[in-house]
């Protein structure tokens, strides 16, 4: 038997003041008023009555009394609160997980299984001691801590309370990881290689309220954790979903191409152990366009395709007529993304790999490709386009423009102008200039520009580009495997006669290395992004065209021009807009014509999106499933659109889990009547309340004998 104080000195002080008051009703004399009777027959009876009232008389057996004081005794017992360990040790620190991920939305536990374990959390609060101190974080594919910790009942109910559920997946790892930095000691390694603990470790109980879909757990990270798993759902759950579902044009020199006619492909799954038949239910912009009946064969994955003509754009939905324990994975979008060829301007003295390697099939169809020479530089259709933004992307093959125009821009070999290099400092006359990383030879264009004033020369020099002088042979010694411009580049065996070095600024990213230094970078110039490659294919001489380098004739080169192309100018070539997972983040390729972007989400919200630092566009906020579209300001129709799905085999599959994996160990689930601690207060007042009511009882009668 434990003990717990509930009440403070000043509240003990009055409680214990009650029993002496009820003892003193009973020694209390009456104050009676004197009166003339004309009879000596009440003699008696007011002696008797006068006996009884005295102060200082024995005191007779009162029933009413021992009900009142047994009743105030009761009372000040449940006020200390007994109680005695229950099933499981209480320790000094609890922390509560609750997982509120996709498959916890499942109905096989009324009304939900993300309910049952909130009312569970809540029985687990209740039942734990007074000085028990807990937090509560929430998890799905990431942790959320609802309430530090805190010995307040109060706060940590309305914690629990609070926890919505979510379309995301299930990664308890982050949540374990936040409950671990309570309980282990932080580490500091130094130079000696001693391992100081910095702190001592606090041992705390874990309470994770899941259906176990969380994969294999990191038994390193529990620490001075002990772990107790409540399982939440029916064990034998069977569920039908969406594992898939795309569109796919057919190939643009078939017959199918010439009818607008896609192809929507799609992979179902049961899991269970009864097969399943329904109907799949096909909608382009909530219009019902087709059905297919299908037999889901238990525990095996199925396939259907539905062959549309007639169809240019729009979102689809695919949904299962069937009823289960999670309706989250019966719909799935997928959405026709929108004609969007790209605009580019490409002027070049005359080189044929160029020219080749945007003749592809591919480039074509993914951009509007204008070829000119170089004397296209000086005309006033090239000032006026390329400073109105018409163009998505300007290569300048072996040449530059007096200005940096409003596009991106790729450079081959060219030196940009003076617009994104430091000012070239003012020399003494007659006095001979010094080695420079910034080159001073006149430009291939329409003018030299290295001398001319501007005012972003004032910039400092880290946000400018730096650019050095011709040196060769070069060799080329590594790529930036991780630019999607550079990723799948193959550099060895290509040979340069000569290079400048490139050096971006701070913002930008080096994307190819050689023995001189950084020959090829990226960076982005405010909502554009220019790319500088410091060698020529060819560059013009007195006596023609002269080849500076092989790559040319290399096969990675059509595949940087396709790459450059795609993440510069913002193109897309795929028929099916991309899809991620809820929650997930997903980087848009965009025109760089916008500075912003508007995003409308499947409920009609419109929230806009800024160009990053590394000049990419990246969306977060896909907590709903659906079709999201992408638009730009003047343009009536979307830029683009993608789509959230779940698409999780894991989440898909309802079967709760009764031990969760740790490596080569296991815990095992826990009781799901978990109490950490037995009260008999709440007897002890209904006691009394029943005390209260007999003395009520006994007293009406003594009145009305």
């Amino acid at each position: 038997m434990t003990w717990i104080n509930m009440l403070s000195p000043l509240q003990w002080a009055l409680l214990l003041a009650i029993p002496p008051a009820i003892l003193s009703l009973y020694f209390l004399k009456l104050k009676r008023q004197q009166a003339v009777v004309p009879s000596t027959m009440l003699w008696k009876r007011a002696i008797e009555d006068l006996h009884v009232n005295s102060i200082w008389q024995k005191l007779r057996k009162n029933l009413l009394l021992y009900l009142q004081l047994l009743f105030v005794g009761l009372l000040i017992l449940a006020c200390l609160r007994p109680g005695w360990s229950g099933m499981n040790r209480v320790g000094e620190r609890r922390i509560y997980i609750i997982d509120h991920s996709a498959s916890m939305q499942a109905t096989d536990n009324n009304p939900s299984r993300l309910d049952v374990a909130k009312d569970k959390a809540l029985k687990l609060i209740k039942d734990a001691a007074s000085n028990d101190s807990a937090m509560v974080i929430a998890t799905s594919d990431r942790a959320s801590v609802e309430q530090g910790f805190t010995n307040n009942r109060s706060l940590l109910e309305n914690a629990v309370k609070r926890i919505e559920p979510t379309s995301q997946l299930t990664d308890v790892s982050e949540a374990f990881r936040v409950a671990a930095g309570l309980a282990n000691p932080g580490r500091v390694s130094f130079e000696d290689n001693v391992d100081i603990q910095t702190a001592e470790a606090v041992p705390a109980t874990v309470y994770f309220l899941s259906d176990g879909a969380v994969g294999e757990l990191n038994e390193a990270e529990f620490g001075q954790l002990k772990i107790e798993y409540v399982p939440i759902g029916d064990a034998e759950t069977q569920n039908a979903g969406i594992l898939s579902f795309a569109i796919q044009r057919p190939e643009s020199d078939s017959a199918l191409a010439k009818t607008g006619a896609i192809s929507a492909f799609a992979r179902l799954i049961q899991h269970g152990s009864d097969p399943v038949e329904c109907t799949a239910s096909l909608y382009l912009d909530d219009t019902f366009i087709d059905a297919k009946k299908v037999k889901l064969l238990a525990g095996e994955e199925t396939g259907i395709q539905f062959d549309l003509e007639g169809i240019e754009s729009g979102g689809l939905k695919l949904q299962l007529d069937h009823s289960d324990a999670l309706p989250l994975d019966n719909v799935a979008y997928a959405a026709i993304r929108p004609d969007r060829q790209v605009s580019i301007l490409v002027i070049t003295p005359g080189n044929n790999a160029l020219e080749t390697a945007l003749g592809t099939q591919r480039v074509m169809q993914l951009a509007n490709i204008q070829i000119e020479p170089l004397s296209h530089l000086a005309t006033q259709e090239y000032q006026t386009n390329s400073s109105q933004a018409k163009y998505d992307l300007i290569i300048y093959d072996s040449c530059s423009p007096d200005k940096m125009p409003s596009a991106s821009t790729l450079f081959i070999g060219g030196l940009p102008p003076a617009d994104i290099q430091p000012k070239e400092p003012e020399q003494p006359a007659g006095e001979p200039t010094t080695g420079d990383p910034v080159a001073s030879q006149p430009q291939t264009g329409a003018t030299a520009t290295t001398s001319q004033p501007n005012a972003q020369s004032a910039k400092p020099e880290q946000d400018q580009w730096a650019f050095g002088n011709p040196t060769g042979p070069v060799i080329v010694l590594d790529v930036n495997r991780s630019h999607p411009i550079s990723q799948y580049l193959e550099m060895s065996a290509v040979g340069i006669v000569e290079s400048r070095s490139v050096k971006p600024p701070a913002s930008g990213s080096v994307l190819m290395i050689a023995d001189i230094g950084p020959i090829f970078a990226v960076a982005p110039r405010g909502p554009f992004q220019d790319a500088v490659l410091g060698f020529d294919i060819v560059r013009p001489t007195q006596d023609g065209l002269e080849i500076n380098s092989d790559w040319g004739i290399k096969r990675s080169f059509p595949v940087f021009v396709f790459a450059a192309v795609e993440q510069l100018a913002g193109g897309v070539t795929e028929a099916s807009a991309p899809t991620v997972q809820p929650g997930m983040p997903i980087q848009l390729m965009l025109s760089n014509r916008f500075k912003s972007y508007q995003i409308i989400d499947p409920s009609g919200k419109t929230q806009t999106i800024d160009r990053g630092p590394d000049g990419r566009f990246l969306y977060t906020r896909t907590d709903q499933l659906g079709v999201y579209e992408v638009r730009a300001e003047g343009l009536e129709e979307p830029v683009e659109r993608f789509c959230v799905n779940l698409f999780s085999n894991r989440e898909s599959n309802l079967k709760v889990g009764l031990e969760l994996k740790t490596g080569s160990e296991s815990i095992a689930a826990t009781s799901n009547t978990i109490r950490a601690r037995q009260e008999t207060w709440r007897w002890l007042l209904l006691l009394a309340l029943g005390l209260l009511m007999l003395e009520w009882i006994v007293f009406n009668r003594r009145i009305f004998i």
